[in-house]
């Protein structure tokens, strides 16, 4: 079934503990609003603001028909320097 997401929002944590560095934007500010073009959805992130030899995970949260939905899927990294 398709739907049409009407807004997709990110968030980045700490995997070993869990921890939000930065949550889900969705309030007044929309600071975590996935941008979109042509090409497709994205984001731009300050990687300065995480800090070196963590493992961070992204998830990411739609807006279809009136209700928010997460992504089940877990995307991660590791910050080094």
């Amino acid at each position: 079934e398709n739907y049409f997401i009407e807004d997709a929002y990110f968030k980045i944590y700490r995997v070993i503990d869990n921890k939000d560095v930065i949550a889900y934007g969705t309030g007044s500010t929309n600071h975590t609003r996935l941008s979109y073009d042509a090409s497709g959805s994205y984001f731009n992130l300050d990687m300065s603001l995480l800090e070196a030899d963590y493992l961070y995970g992204i998830k990411f949260l739609y807006y279809i028909n009136g209700s928010y939905e997460e992504q089940k899927e877990v995307f991660t990294f590791r910050v080094v320097e």
